[in-house]
């Protein structure tokens, strides 16, 4: 998965709707985040991909992605993969689950799919001949064309402007059902500004 791309996940979380444009700003230059208080056999962002061949950069109005990933996370080609993201606001000093969490029991047989959430943020991108590999084929390099992603989008519904985060974990299991040792878990922490009706 494209690593600094996740942070759109947050930004595409939100839809076309009622016309009200809200923008999203990361609060990391890293984007990613370790997990806080993570179990044992958690992974980071850079458990899952080798990223010395990748850039991102922002700007006012987006986000520039180009270069490869290499996939590093040690798990078997059969092995499914499931993802989970949930969205968590920072209200009051906690963070509140709210209603929007998204969970595929197997993503490699979407993560190439128009319909999968992280298909314009980053799958969508790739361009050499990869797309019959998931993420859980280590060594396969993802080389992304030249992109850019806007940081702003119009939403569903009211949203409350504020501190936002994205927990991202993906989980492997053998043929058995049997979950590997290691899994990977990473936040996207940003705030979000209503900045047109």
């Amino acid at each position: 998965m494209d690593v600094k791309i996740i942070i759109l996940v947050l930004v595409s979380l939100f839809y076309k709707a009622n016309g009200a444009i809200y923008e999203l700003s990361v609060a990391d230059e890293e984007i990613f985040s370790s997990c806080p208080n993570p179990e044992p056999g958690t992974l980071d962002i850079h458990g899952l991909f080798d990223l010395s061949e990748f850039s991102a950069s922002m700007d006012a109005d987006a986000l520039t992605v180009s270069g490869n990933q290499t996939l590093l996370w040690d798990i078997q080609r059969g092995d499914r993969v499931q993802l989970s993201i949930k969205l968590f606001y920072f209200d009051r000093g906690t963070w509140t689950s709210t209603a929007f969490s998204i969970y595929s029991k197997d993503f490699c047989k979407t993560m190439y799919d128009k319909s999968n959430i992280l298909y314009e943020p980053w799958t969508g991108h790739v361009i050499n001949d990869v797309k019959d590999l998931c993420i859980n084929a280590p060594g396969t390099k993802l080389v992304l064309e030249t992109y850019f992603l806007s940081l702003s989008a119009s939403v569903i519904a009211p949203l409350r402007e504020g501190r936002y985060k994205a927990t991202i974990i993906f989980r492997a299991f053998d043929s058995k059902g049997t979950e590997r040792p290691t899994h990977i878990c990473c936040e996207v922490v940003g705030d979000v500004f209503k900045i047109r009706n």
